[in-house]
C-alpha cells in the first residue's frame, strides 16, 4: 500500500509539471496574468487612438442647412421660384465619421443622410434619406464649430479650406 502512494505520489509530481518547471496551476495563472495584460494594453491603446465621438444631430442639421443657405441660389433656380423656399432638415443620422485635420486644428468628415422637407408657396416637399457629406471643424475654445469646404475660393486658385462658422442657438460672440 505503502509502495502504491509512493508510485502516485511520484507519478502526480511528474504529471504536475509541465515542460518550464512550472506546476498546471502556475502556468494557468501566468497564461491569465498574461492575457488580462495584453487586454488592458489593448484597451489603452485604443483609448488613445483618434475615437470617432457621436455628433449632437442638431449641430449636423445646422451644417446641412448653412449648406443649403450657401446653394439657396442654384436650388431657386432649379425649381423655378420666384422666392426663396423655407425649409427644415430632420432625422439626421451619421453613418460615417472620420478623423481629419482642418488648418492645423482637428476636425471631422461626416457621412449620412437626413430628411429635407421644403415648404413651397404650392405645398410642402418631403425628401427622405438624403444623402450629406460634409466636414465639421471644432475650434480651439471648444464652444463652437465651423462647417468646412475644401477647394478653390476663386477659379484658378489652389484649393485650399473655407470654413463657415456654424452659429448656434442663442450665440451672440464673444
Amino acid at each position: 500500500m505503502a509502495l502504491d502512494y509512493a508510485i502516485l505520489s511520484v507519478l502526480y509530481d511528474r504529471f504536475a509539471l509541465n515542460l518550464r518547471g512550472m506546476t498546471v496551476l502556475a502556468a494557468y495563472w501566468k497564461g491569465l496574468r498574461l492575457w488580462v495584460g495584453m487586454s488592458l494594453l489593448a484597451i489603452a491603446l485604443a483609448a488613445c487612438s483618434a475615437v470617432p465621438i457621436f455628433f449632437d444631430t442638431d449641430l449636423v442639421a445646422d451644417a446641412i442647412s448653412l449648406q443649403l443657405e450657401q446653394t439657396q441660389g442654384q436650388l431657386t433656380s432649379q425649381l423655378r421660384l420666384s422666392q426663396n423656399p423655407t425649409w427644415s432638415v430632420d432625422r439626421v443620422k451619421v453613418t460615417e465619421n472620420a478623423p481629419v485635420m482642418i488648418q492645423e486644428l482637428p476636425g471631422y468628415h461626416l457621412r449620412g443622410t437626413y430628411r429635407l422637407t421644403i415648404e413651397l408657396p404650392r405645398g410642402t416637399v418631403t425628401r427622405p434619406k438624403q444623402p450629406f457629406d460634409l466636414y465639421l471643424q471644432g475650434q480651439k475654445e471648444g464652444k463652437t464649430w465651423r462647417l468646412g469646404k475644401y477647394g478653390p475660393s476663386e477659379p484658378g486658385e489652389e484649393p485650399d479650406w473655407t470654413t463657415y462658422l456654424i452659429t448656434p442657438e442663442g450665440y451672440y460672440g464673444d
